[in-house]
């Protein structure tokens, strides 16, 4: 394969561009470096080993040096590697919510879901597969725990709203948040003098916004200065980004709720929330044109629209 594509941020801290679906720029995995030791954040889906077996090898990691495999959560672009890489990481175990655990020891629901949602040529061309995973390998994240890799203290904080398994992994290290989705999705395409636009992911089938804004503000009280996104690469986070992506959830919320009865719910919410989305982009100053900007959300306007609607229709609407 080809050389990797990764930016070295300081703090040992590298992010690795997986290239999910052939896009650059759209799903990071982050290695940690530390006395030694490292670990992975997020590993990207079962295409994406490879990249990162590459990238410790240019980097010189051998792989037994690997502690950790911590998962925000078991969405596959951000986990549906796991059991392929642990393979080649002898000593390493995977940090996962107890809410997704079961999961990676039997993916077969996994698979299940995301197929029937996006049909099986999808799954084997750009998701590949999914390796189950013993128990034995697996460690469960608790709120608040803290882990130690070589000298570097790691804490888990568990953010529901995205999803119900998802945690964020604190760095007292960098000031920063390895946020997977908590924190929304920002790509660097969009960056302006105003720095970084920033949108929720509302993907099914667990949104609940009002749980999402909580986790957000509770992740504001560690006054961070950079959210680590898996969606993408390293920005600097303050208050202003947090009232940002509210803001958006709250947008999102309000096409979903303002269309949930009319005819051709699915497509009309997906050309509202298109529509919410460009001009959001162009009060942040973004000079793409409606082609390019559309090409850019695109990879998230579907599921998102998905998520939505499974909240809509969801008994605690």
């Amino acid at each position: 394969m080809t050389s990797p594509i990764y930016d070295q941020l300081g703090f040992g801290i590298t992010c690795i561009d997986t290239q999910h679906m052939r896009r650059p720029g759209f799903v990071a995995v982050y290695l940690l470096e530390d006395a030694g030791r490292a670990a992975f954040i997020d590993t990207g889906c079962y295409l994406s080993v490879p990249t990162l077996l590459s990238v410790l090898d240019d980097k010189n990691i051998k792989q037994e040096n690997v502690d950790f495999v911590i998962l925000t959560h078991i969405h596959l672009d951000h986990a549906g590697g796991a059991g392929r890489l642990i393979k080649y990481l002898p000593n390493a175990k995977i940090y996962v919510h107890e809410y997704g655990a079961r999961h990676l020891v039997d993916p077969a629901k996994l698979r299940a879901g995301v197929i029937s949602v996006y049909g099986a040529l999808f799954f084997k061309q750009f998701l590949g597969d999914l390796v189950p995973i013993e128990k034995s390998r697996i460690a469960i994240i608790k709120d608040e725990q803290k882990i130690t890799l070589g000298k570097r203290r790691l804490k888990f904080i568990n953010t529901p709203g995205h999803a119900r398994h998802h945690a964020c992994i604190w760095d007292e290290k960098s000031g920063g948040i390895f946020s997977g989705d908590t924190l929304g999705v920002s790509y660097r395409e969009f960056d302006t003098k105003q720095g970084a636009l920033i949108f929720p992911p509302t993907t099914p089938i667990q949104f609940d916004p009002n749980t999402w804004k909580n986790s957000i503000q509770k992740l504001m009280q560690l006054k961070p200065k950079y959210a680590y996104l898996t969606h993408f690469n390293r920005i600097k986070f303050g208050q202003k980004s947090a009232d940002m992506l509210i803001e958006h959830i709250d947008g999102f919320v309000s096409i979903a709720t303002r269309l949930k009865n009319v005819k051709n719910r699915h497509q009309s919410i997906k050309q509202a929330l298109l529509a919410y989305l460009l001009e959001i982009a162009t009060s942040h100053g973004v000079v793409l044109d409606e082609a390019q900007q559309t090409y850019l959300f695109k990879g998230d306007l579907e599921i998102c629209v998905q998520g939505l609607e499974v909240w809509l229709d969801s008994p605690d609407f």
